[in-house]
């Protein structure tokens, strides 16, 4: 490694460093990238930057000061080669020279290479009851920062400098149940009519009702259809609720009067998995998932279910990758057919009823 160096960011490397973000991360995501030359560190390789390593750096509260990991990132040749430890490790010591007390970062649950480089230095996932203790007012301060108020299926990674223990967040069973319930929360504005077309005696669900039926067993159908499938394919997984797309859980149903379904996810929970080896098992994943979805739309038609098999299906982009409609477009044509054929027939039975 004595040929990569490490170092603060100079004013001449903003360009390149630009440059190299925009080809990791794509161009739809620049318009949240964000780079503070102050605290953004950089691996040169014979005078070029070759990766490199983004920190926003701010006060949360009196006691919480954060150093949040905003974007790492590597040219594809020089992948492979451990530079995002090496920036990790830089990092921290750095971190902890400018006072602060905590260091935070964004991951989708799909994406081992990110979350597994941040788990090896002492990051874990902080629930939305761990944030709110933690953060207390200042957790809207870190989402904004974050760019995460609306982000469906990424979960934050947090360390305390201090080496205190973390709430572990909930999974399995206990976190579907939360699911379902919170889910149910934020149907209140449906089910109570207190929505914006509701002011003018307008609403487009009929049977508001049928809404405390068609969650729990949808989201109870989705994920276990995800579980034994994960099983068949011999694929340990766990079940994970999402945090902050509450807020659009929430809004969707004041604004339109329409649910927005929060579902969560089933990720796979072992070591050493990647998205390039287990694409298929996640597509299928996704792709019976969708089938149990169409089962509960077809005999019990509701606009819940129909809306999240629409999310299911084509709502592969930020900040919706966590649905499954990306893992749908990893892998092959047969999910996106069967899923489209699915949707069809739930289509034409929602008209119908």
């Amino acid at each position: 490694m004595s040929e990569y160096h490490v170092s603060l960011m100079a004013k001449g490397q903003k360009a390149e460093v630009q440059a190299l973000m925009q080809a990791s991360f794509g161009a739809s995501l620049a318009p949240i990238f964000f780079i503070h030359p102050e605290t953004t560190l950089v691996v040169t390789y014979q005078e070029r930057v070759v990766a490199g390593l983004n920190i926003d750096l701010y006060d949360v509260n009196a006691e919480v000061k954060m150093g949040y990991i905003g974007w790492l990132y590597t040219h594809p040749e020089h992948r492979g080669k451990g530079l995002a430890g090496l920036l990790l490790d830089h990092a921290i010591p750095f971190l902890q020279r400018l006072g602060c007390t905590d260091l935070a970062a964004c991951v989708e649950g799909d994406n081992p290479a990110s979350f597994r480089q941040l788990e090896g230095v002492g990051f874990s996932r902080l629930s939305l009851r761990g944030q709110l203790s933690r953060f207390k007012f200042g957790t809207a301060k870190v989402w904004r920062h974050a760019s995460r108020f609306f982000d469906m299926g990424y979960f934050l990674y947090h360390r305390r400098l201090d080496d205190q223990p973390v709430p572990p967040i909930p999974s399995g069973i206990k976190a579907l149940l939360l699911t379902v319930v919170a889910n149910l929360l934020i149907a209140l504005p449906i089910l109570l009519h207190l929505h914006i077309p509701a002011l003018f005696g307008l609403s487009l669900i009929t049977r508001a009702p049928l809404l405390l039926i068609a969650i729990p067993l949808t989201l109870l159908a989705r994920d276990g259809a995800m579980a034994l499938t994960g099983r068949a394919m011999g694929r340990k997984t766990a079940y994970y609720g999402w945090d902050t797309a509450y807020v659009a859980g929430l809004l969707v149903p004041l604004l339109t009067g329409l649910p927005f379904p929060v579902p969560g996810n089933r990720y796979i929970a072992e070591e050493g998995w990647s998205l390039r080896t287990d694409a298929r098992t996640l597509s299928v994943m996704a792709m019976t998932s969708n089938l149990s979805l169409g089962v509960v739309c077809f005999f019990l038609p509701n606009l819940y279910t129909f809306i999240l098999l629409i999310l299911d299906t084509f709502f592969s982009f930020y900040p919706f990758c966590g649905f499954n409609a990306s893992r749908l477009r990893r892998h092959g044509k047969t999910g996106i057919l069967v899923s489209l054929f699915v949707l069809l027939a739930c289509t034409i039975q929602v008209l119908v009823y």
